[in-house]
């Protein structure tokens, strides 16, 4: 029943984005540009004209989507499908990275490598069913509450930009969920959470393994991993769209290729980073963002979101640090 009633929420969350007119931006230079750009590639008698079938979106997840402090969300849950895999004697915890993920030993994991320390926890999972890995993430998502709001976290799916996400389907587009946090936990929300379907996003991912079983096929994880990260992303855009997007969304040095990918095609673009610097709402960090300040800078078309000057609301109402 909890389950059901979370859902339920999310629904309700993804109801209050609605295809109005960028209600929860404040009249600006973003909202005015956004808005003139829609209107130009829609424009069949315009230079700048796209056509639907060309109309491809990507925005990042994690702090341009939804709220990724203190931690993100998707690394908080595989830490704790490891430690519950640890306590059933699954994965050998006394071993490095297990010992060092348990523990929550920041510096032991840097020490061997964030990278490598991904991929171990990835092979901590191999050959568990994939649709019990998205319903033990769905089941972690709707009982973990965020340490300074109090709710969920698919409840801090960021209201400007749910409502960025159903205009631009207004106008056409699709609109894909790019993210470098593990694919499978993203998409056993995100359509409760936002109204994207799993199908569109693309993250970081782990080629299922099928097998047949008393003349069933069962698919289960495999111990790689496909990252989806920085100068990653441009190309498993290419491998899983097949289009180049000529929307993108940010909020860090991670999503600068795929911003640049996004705007400079043949078809006139638009990429807005999602600048963090409002402390009293959300919060106020620039960490890891200089190429995406240097990209607004540099690229026409490219714009700076500031969540304290450009967003009436962060969440939907009611939700307050």
């Amino acid at each position: 029943m909890r389950t059901i009633r979370i859902l339920g929420l999310m629904l309700l969350i993804a109801s209050v984005a609605t295809a109005g007119d960028l209600d929860t931006w404040r009249d600006g230079p973003v909202k005015s540009a956004i808005r003139g750009w829609l209107n130009d590639i829609g424009d069949p008698d315009g230079l700048d004209f796209i056509p639907e079938a060309e109309r491809v979106a990507v925005l990042d997840n994690d702090g341009t989507f939804w709220c990724e402090r203190p931690h993100y969300p998707s690394t908080m849950f595989q830490t704790s499908l490891l430690k519950s895999r640890v306590a059933a004697g699954m994965v050998d915890g006394t071993r490095m990275p297990y010992s060092a993920w348990v523990s929550g030993d920041r510096d032991a994991l840097r020490d061997y490598g964030w990278r490598e320390s991904y991929r171990a926890m990835t092979r901590a999972f191999a050959g568990m069913p994939v649709t019990v890995f998205r319903d033990s993430a769905l089941a972690f998502v709707g009982r973990t509450l965020h340490p300074d709001y109090g709710v969920t976290f698919p409840e801090l799916y960021y209201a400007p930009m749910l409502e960025l996400a159903r205009l631009l389907e207004t106008h056409g587009f699709q609109v894909w969920v790019v993210t470098g946090s593990e694919q499978d936990f993203v998409r056993s929300y995100i359509e409760a959470a936002t109204g994207i379907p799993p199908e569109h996003v693309i993250g970081s991912w782990t080629p299922a393994v099928s097998a047949v079983e008393d003349g069933a096929v069962t698919v289960v994880r495999g111990e790689t991993q496909i990252y989806n990260g920085h100068a990653a992303k441009p190309g498993n855009i290419e491998t899983r769209i097949g289009r180049r997007p000529v929307f993108a969304a940010g909020n860090s040095n991670n999503d600068q290729p795929m911003c640049l990918y996004a705007v400079s095609g043949t078809r006139r673009g638009l990429a807005i980073w999602i600048h963090h610097d409002d402390a009293r709402r959300e919060y106020d960090y620039d960490r890891g963002t200089g190429k995406m300040a240097d990209l607004v800078e540099d690229r026409e078309g490219v714009h700076e979101v500031s969540m304290e000057r450009d967003w009436l609301r962060i969440y939907r109402e009611g939700i307050e640090k």
